[in-house]
């Protein structure tokens, strides 16, 4: 037995004295209980950073004793990736995970003042997960010995070649362990009813908010301009999955924002909080178990439906057993507690309405657009889970989710707006932009229905940002910016909303096939293919296709050279990308034909105009920064600053 796979059995062993610890110090509070807990959860940490870092050793030494280090490195590599090797695979991705959770549990001690219940609890609940994910671990052991040593490794797959490789996955899986302290206190504030759970999904929900958001773009450009999918969101099941948890988080992040001014919504927080976790675990394993078909999903995959696979994978691979069963007593627990909780609430008295602006208060306008995300969730996990037997066109979704966006941004409009303008003109106004987004649906074909759907909400909704915005300008700078941070994030949003509309409604794409000094029409270009190369290599073989693209009859756009290699049946796709303000320039070689006879060689070539993609970019850049100003305006040393400078 090696260091690694001590470290890996000791760690279950250190978890398990912690619970026991905790439960101690929970009964009967007790120093010597309260110190032995907090300094095996120190020690766990410390135990999981040595296994951490003495993979990542092997990894960069390319030690191929080592199965998961001879799966997924090869000294050719470079040291990054070598590095991405880590987490390539389900093993070194749950060990990251499990350090991100007990980092999490230890620095969230350090900053929940006080040694109420609450404490206490999340961290016990906390503990009782991370022992699964270390219970697991032994299944999925990254430490484990080949039996004989290869004489080089596999290396990585050609399409995970990229340096968004070596910073993607990372940033999920600690945001995924963020998650694990929201789920923990959840559950905690079900037991104790004890309101700080609000501050742990402030720090942690917004964290974990960020990294995910920020793992989704990432991976959305990484897709667009390294793997030659020819977009940056195809709703395939792997992205969709990671999705739901980031919009469940969004779902938890506002009401938590309720509860804390309402005192409201204290089951629906918890709930979320759960279905927040049961979806990030959704998203981890069961799509690498190979249970969804997906271009993402780098394994042999078993034939048959869905629920074959499901059958397959729980029945051959202990590791995703455990977590189904990690989600089923997740499910179970939150239920049992929030039906305990509902119990011992008391009747409210009906609320009376007596005109539209009561029908309209600030408390349901928030309240439906909270359960306006929900539906927005559920219907997109719906369609996943139909999906998931075989493919759904993009437009499926498209179609399903629009009217429940279109009724969050109409509701978005009235909450904002009703400070400043009369609520019956504002109803006028949703209600036009409703009617010229149907009407628009209903006359327009193919996709290019999502513009005119989505133009009126642009302006509507933009301009209840800034009015709102606008009123804040006077302020002092510290209400100004706190005023001004959520809405930069919804700024935001709706850039990437407009963004994917135009560049998915408007976007063309055509794929022809020329011979060498042919041009033909491609789209709104004229492409025109000058030499076509086919060259064989000790790799594998590199197509290349030397092109001019040329727009309204003589403006030469592109004159340049695209290819394509493949090595060992796998095909990498190198895209040529020209970016513009206003469009992308998007083109592809799909193959290379040799000629008859020694004659012209022919090449097939997609050509795409994407136009407005600048602003799903954007858009991310201003919710990213939305969400970080908000926290930095809370954030003690931040407001002390901001007041400093403000004065």
């Amino acid at each position: 037995m090696n260091v690694g796979e001590v470290l890996i059995y000791l760690n279950p062993l250190l978890v398990l004295c912690s619970i026991y610890f905790g439960f101690s110090n929970l009964k009967n509070s007790n120093k010597i209980y309260k110190r032995n807990f907090e300094s095996l959860l120190a020690i766990t940490l410390v135990t999981h950073t040595i296994s951490l870092l003495l993979l990542a050793y092997y990894f960069l030494v390319t030690d191929l004793r080592f199965e998961y280090v001879s799966d997924y490195s090869a000294e050719h590599l470079s040291l990054g990736y070598k590095l991405a090797g880590v987490w390539a695979g389900r093993d070194g991705t749950l060990l990251i995970w499990a350090w991100a959770t007990v980092l999490s549990l230890n620095v969230e001690r350090k900053l929940h003042s006080g040694e109420d219940s609450q404490k206490q609890i999340t961290s016990i609940i906390g503990c009782i997960i991370l022992l699964g994910f270390c219970v697991i671990q032994l299944y999925i052991n990254p430490f484990s010995q080949n039996e004989t040593v290869p004489g080089i490794g596999n290396g990585l797959n050609p399409l995970l070649l990229s340096p968004y490789m070596i910073i993607h996955p990372p940033i999920i899986f600690v945001s995924y362990g963020m998650i694990v302290l929201l789920y923990a206190s959840g559950m905690a504030y079900l037991i104790t009813g004890n309101k700080n759970w609000n501050a742990t999904v402030k720090r942690w929900g917004r964290s974990s908010w960020i990294g995910m958001g920020l793992a989704l773009a990432i991976g959305g450009y990484w897709a667009y301009v390294t793997l030659g999918w020819g977009g940056y969101w195809a709703w395939d099941p792997v992205e969709t999955a990671g999705l739901l948890p980031w919009l469940a988080t969004t779902s938890l992040l506002h009401t938590s924002v309720m509860s804390r001014r309402k005192k409201k919504y204290s089951v629906l927080g918890p709930l979320l909080a759960m279905f927040t976790f049961v979806l990030v675990l959704l998203e981890s394993f069961v799509t690498r178990g190979g249970i969804w078909s997906s271009v993402h999903a780098f394994i042999v995959e078993e034939t048959g439906g869905a629920w074959s696979r499901l059958g397959y994978v729980l029945e051959n691979d202990v590791s995703v057993k455990g977590f189904f069963i990690l989600m089923i007593l997740s499910i179970i627990l939150t239920f049992g507690l929030v039906v305990s909780n509902y119990r011992k609430k008391e009747a409210e008295e009906p609320k009376e309405y007596n005109s539209l602006e009561d029908y309209f208060s600030e408390d349901n306008t928030f309240f439906a657009a909270i359960y306006t995300q929900l539906l927005i969730l559920t219907v997109t996990l719906v369609l996943l889970l139909v999906r998931v037997n075989g493919y759904m066109a993009p437009e499926v979704f498209e179609v399903r989710l629009a009217p429940f966006v279109v009724i969050l941004s109409a509701i978005f409009t009235i909450h904002t707006l009703r400070p400043f303008i009369d609520l019956q003109k504002i109803l006028v106004v949703v209600g036009l932009g409703i009617a010229f987004s149907l009407a628009y649906a209903i006359m327009s074909e193919g996709r290019g229905w999502m513009v005119g759907a989505m133009i009126p909400w642009a302006f509507i909704c933009g301009y209840s940002i800034f009015r709102y915005m606008w009123r804040y300008r006077t302020k002092k700078l510290l209400p100004m910016l706190r005023a001004w941070g959520p809405y930069t994030a919804h700024l935001g949003i709706m850039l990437i909303l407009i963004g994917y509309c135009l560049s998915y409604g408007l976007g063309t794409e055509d794929s022809i096939t020329l011979q060498e000094g042919e041009r033909k029409l491609a789209g709104n270009f004229i492409l025109e293919l000058d030499k076509a190369t086919m060259d064989p290599g000790p790799d594998g073989m590199k197509m290349t296709a030397f092109i001019r693209l040329i727009e309204n009859d003589d403006d030469v756009v592109i004159d340049d050279q695209i290819s394509k290699r493949i090595e060992e049946n796998q095909e990498t796709t190198q895209i040529y990308l020209k970016h513009q303000i206003h469009r992308d320039l998007y083109i592809t070689l799909n193959s290379v034909t040799p000629g008859a006879e020694g004659g012209e060689n022919s090449a097939t070539i997609t050509v795409r105009e994407i136009p407005g993609i600048i602003l799903v970019w954007t858009g991310t850049l201003f919710t990213m920064s939305g969400m970080l100003l908000t926290m930095f305006t809370e954030w003690k040393p931040g407001k002390e600053w901001l007041r400093s400078i403000g004065k």
